[in-house]
């Protein structure tokens, strides 16, 4: 198997075989985010080889540190675009609105953020907030918020009940609404 470095300068020398690797190595992982957020598996396909693409277009510009985080990026932003559009054609996909539902008590409103301040230095601050918790907090919270994942899926993973879970969740919530509000963003 490749290291991420690897095939990393494969996609710098622009060898086509960097693709292939790519897709061996974190195919899967890449259609299980996307596959939370789309609920459709020829969606989540579509928007995994989107990122392959994607990535191919990117990498001579950019020498990605945390290669799985970069490409994870990619195929969850495309995947998020992709529902926006499925949302406009009226078409019915409610992960991510669970997800994000979950977050609304938590994290202001596009809009009121947009009047006090730019939504990157919310998601700056939620990142610091995130990088200040203890390690289970931040595991739960990234698998949870960023790659979708579903409570019963975390609690197999690192052997916990979903209740213990969803404890956590709950508290890194009231945690991080705290955080905000004292950083001046109304909730």
């Amino acid at each position: 198997m490749y290291t991420d470095e690897e095939i990393i300068e494969l996609f710098w020398n622009r060898d086509e075989g960097a693709i292939d690797l790519l897709a061996r190595k974190y195919g899967k992982e890449l259609h299980a985010i996307s596959y939370r957020i789309l609920n459709n598996h020829l969606d989540s396909e579509e928007c995994v080889n989107d990122t392959y693409l994607s990535t191919w277009n990117s990498i001579p510009d950019t020498r990605p540190k945390f290669f799985f985080a970069y490409i994870g990026k990619i195929v969850r932003n495309l995947s998020i675009n992709h529902l926006k559009k499925l949302k406009s054609k009226k078409r019915e996909h409610d992960n991510l609105a669970i997800l994000l539902s979950e977050l609304d008590e938590c994290i202001p409103n596009r809009d009121k953020v947009e009047e006090v301040i730019e939504y990157k230095e919310l998601s700056k601050d939620i990142s610091i907030f995130v990088r200040e918790q203890k390690e289970e907090y931040q595991v739960y919270f990234i698998e949870r918020y960023w790659f979708a994942k579903s409570i019963r899926e975390i609690a197999k993973k690192h052997g916990a009940s979903e209740k213990q879970v969803e404890s956590v969740l709950y508290r890194c919530r009231k945690k991080l609404k705290k955080f905000l509000e004292e950083r001046g963003y109304v909730v």
